[in-house]
């Protein structure tokens, strides 16, 4: 089967059920990390602008998309199956709907047990790095990615990062009702309204940033220069699946093994 998704291949990959082929794979190692990829898994070229010639020379028996891809399903279907799973954008909790694609994921693939073995090892995973981020919870908690040096996203409410802090134990920090995927896009002054929060800053962080957030008042007057209120984590990828949820808790528990 293809997968012309991030999260669709993280699920596929921990149930057992690895792509022969990833839209974006040229960009997994930035942005997701893990689980890592399959040796011989062949790049479809980006997301938007997928190698249809190549899928189809493939000959894949099943292609998994999203629905952000539906323009794209009418040539897909030339080629294969197409399911489509939609698990962000949904202006709610990805959780419940991650769940769900893991089961639906383990039906159509004759992988049901191993669908549910995964649940259970991410359970269980979570329930583990709970104890050992305990140190955290003196404060709410703010997760962030820095476009630039001026702007960032801010995880809220219905985010996967939101996700992994309550099943945790932390709070996450931020005030605002973030948009349907679960983040609010920010200038830096508007942090500090969540000036009692320990910043989580995910990697990559722009070159230029960091110094000059170093120099910026209102970075120090909220006290995220402070040792210890800022965080960095290697990348986490947003919008993908439940490994992208060990892998945060896992990275969490290492920082405050080190706090």
């Amino acid at each position: 089967m293809a997968s012309l998704d991030y999260a669709i291949a993280q699920t596929l990959i921990a149930i057992g059920r690895p792509p022969i082929a990833l839209a974006g794979a040229d960009g997994w190692d930035k942005w997701c990390v893990e689980p890592a990829l399959p040796a011989g898994l062949v790049n479809l070229g980006t997301a938007r602008e997928i190698n249809l010639e190549i899928l189809q020379q493939l000959k894949p028996d099943l292609i998994l998309s999203t629905p952000y891809l539906e323009r794209l399903k009418p040539k897909l279907e030339r080629i294969a199956r197409v399911e489509t799973l939609a698990v962000h954008a949904t202006g709610s909790s990805p959780w419940p709907h991650l769940v769900e694609a893991t089961r639906r994921l383990g039906d159509l693939l004759g992988a049901r047990d191993e669908g549910e073995a995964f649940l259970a090892r991410t359970d269980a995973a979570l329930a583990g790095y709970r104890e050992r981020v305990a140190p955290f919870r003196d404060r709410p908690v703010l997760p962030v990615f820095f476009q630039t040096a001026r702007t960032a996203w801010v995880f809220g409410r219905n985010s996967l990062y939101n996700d992994g802090l309550v099943r945790l134990g932390l709070v996450n920090g931020w005030p605002r009702q973030p948009n349907a995927w679960g983040f609010s896009q920010v200038g830096l002054e508007a942090l500090a309204e969540a000036r009692e929060a320990r910043l989580i800053a995910f990697e990559p962080v722009p070159a230029d940033a960091l110094a000059l957030l170093r120099d910026s008042p209102i970075w120090r007057a909220v006290g995220f220069a402070e040792p210890g209120r800022t965080i960095r984590l290697a990348p986490t990828l947003a919008f993908g699946s439940l490994p992208v949820l060990t892998r945060f808790g896992r990275l969490l528990a290492e920082a405050a093994d080190r706090a």
